[in-house]
């Protein structure tokens, strides 16, 4: 979609978005481990084994884990040479159901705010 030589996007009428005018970003920080009691129900949902009971539940770790104080989120720049594996094991992107990633335009008059840390996610 952004890689080089290909056309512009039909709705970017002002070129907004293309590879050299965007830049993406995720959230450090932000929401809550989960148990690994939770993150095999959720991998094994569907299977022959979604039935198990007997996952062993560490709370400690979960709660040592997700013990992020208020205010210590922050944008971080994802460099477009790393892979999203690399990106994805990063110890301060917590992902709590699907990896959020949020591509903003170096045109857009939303990118002065956002890199000022005017802008923070609706709630």
């Amino acid at each position: 979609m952004f890689s080089e030589g290909c056309p512009p996007l039909e709705w970017d009428k002002e070129h907004n978005y293309t590879r050299n005018n965007i830049e993406l970003y995720y959230e450090a920080n932000s929401g809550v481990c989960l148990s690994k009691k939770k993150i095999l129900h959720h991998f094994l949902e569907g299977t022959a084994a979604s039935n198990v009971e007997d996952i062993e539940d560490d709370e400690k770790e979960t709660v040592q884990a997700s013990n992020v104080s208020a205010g210590s989120t922050k944008w971080i720049k994802v460099n477009e040479k790393r892979t999203l594996h690399d990106v994805l094991k990063e110890p301060n992107f917590i992902i709590q159901e699907i990896p959020v990633f949020y591509v903003v335009s170096k045109r857009s008059s939303f990118y002065k705010k956002f890199k000022a840390g005017l802008w923070t996610l609706p709630s």
